[in-house]
């Protein structure tokens, strides 16, 4: 079968989901990957996922595009994330490959892709699999419950019930959706009324790629954070835990150190690197060095967005993690038998 295969970024190791899938598939069939050029970095992550693929068409798409669209976006009933990825010359791009590799399938991937999967629909009749990875309305009422100050909670909660009603009217077209947990899919298809064509389909981490070394011993009192964090959610997660978590361990154990890594950190992750016991290194072509040395891999996210690969690799790698509530119940993964759960300074402390 041929395959296309859409996604909003480049599918690589650190984008686990759609490249584990990706590489899945290829096995069996042919592959066409259509994927938005956003970031830079993305052109050297190629050579990760071409073995795979039998084309690949990349669209660029840059941050001014994003912002423009989102301004536009203000005063319509569309989700402001979803506004962000609109592009004519995606839609083009996905109606070309489509005739040129004579294709069967489409899979694509998250909910940023919608309107251009229904705009192609509307031309071409190619049965879909739409992969929401998660009920992104639902991640935007865990953000609401974290959030505290009251101009943001009306911004979210604003997105949120946007989001909800664009999921209950833009997905039941797809002949497939799949997602990540039982509970994503329970949540979403009360909001479509049509659960019966949702199936789950499972992360899962690649234990050839991802196992332990010791190539070198860990290092005691050291810390690392592994994320995309370009991410507000990952980006919120590491400032919060070292304002308020990271000076308690400093205090038992001024010798702890951390390390950060991720592609994209925005400045205020940079200027942490102030005190010479926080290293930044910004992307990393292979995490499992830095995982296999630490001594604690930390989750501390207070919204779990995402599929948290980053928490299933490093316990691959036998790395010991320390996550919030929220993180394990999304995995659903036990206190003290897969992970350290704790939430709250003192808690966190104490598992660090």
């Amino acid at each position: 079968m041929r395959i296309l295969f859409v996604t909003p970024q480049v599918p690589s190791r650190m984008r686990a989901r759609s490249f584990n899938l990706l590489k899945a598939l290829s096995k069996k069939h042919d592959i066409a990957l259509v994927s938005l050029l956003v970031d830079k970095y993305d052109m050297a992550l190629l050579k990760e996922v071409e073995p795979y693929c039998a084309s690949i068409d990349l669209v660029p798409h840059t941050k001014w595009q994003s912002q423009a669209n989102r301004l536009r976006a203000l005063v319509t009933r569309i989700p402001l994330s979803i506004a962000a990825l609109r592009s004519a010359t995606l839609i083009q791009c996905l109606k070309e490959v489509v005739q040129r590799q004579h294709i069967d399938l489409i899979h694509a991937e998250v909910i940023t892709l919608v309107p251009a999967l229904n705009a192609l629909r509307e031309e071409i009749q190619i049965p879909i699999v739409y992969d929401a990875v998660n009920c992104a309305s639902w991640l935007l009422q865990q953000k609401l419950d974290t959030t505290h100050d009251p101009l943001k909670r009306w911004f979210i909660q604003r997105e949120m019930q946007k989001m909800r009603q664009f999921e209950a009217s833009r997905l039941a077209q797809f002949e497939q959706i799949i997602i990540a947990s039982a509970s994503d899919r329970d949540r979403l298809g009360l909001l479509m009324e049509h659960p019966h064509n949702i199936k789950v389909v499972s992360n899962c981490v690649d234990t050839d790629y991802f196992k332990p070394g010791r190539s070198r011993p860990r290092h005691t009192n050291s810390l690392i954070f592994c994320a995309r964090l370009d991410n507000c959610s990952n980006a919120q997660a590491i400032l919060h835990f070292c304002a308020r978590i990271l000076p308690l361990i400093w205090q038992a154990k001024p010798e702890t150190c951390l390390t950060i890594v991720g592609p994209n950190p925005p400045i205020e992750v940079k200027a942490l690197e102030a005190d010479k016991r926080i290293t930044v290194t910004g992307y990393v072509p292979d995490t499992r060095s830095y995982l296999d040395s630490a001594a604690v891999a930390l989750a501390p996210l207070l919204v779990p967005t995402g599929p948290q690969f980053k928490i299933l690799e490093a316990l691959a790698m036998e790395t010991p993690v320390v996550t919030t509530p929220r993180c394990s119940r999304a995995l659903g993964t036990s206190h003290g038998q897969h992970l350290l759960v704790a939430e709250g300074p003192r808690p966190m402390l104490k598992r660090s």
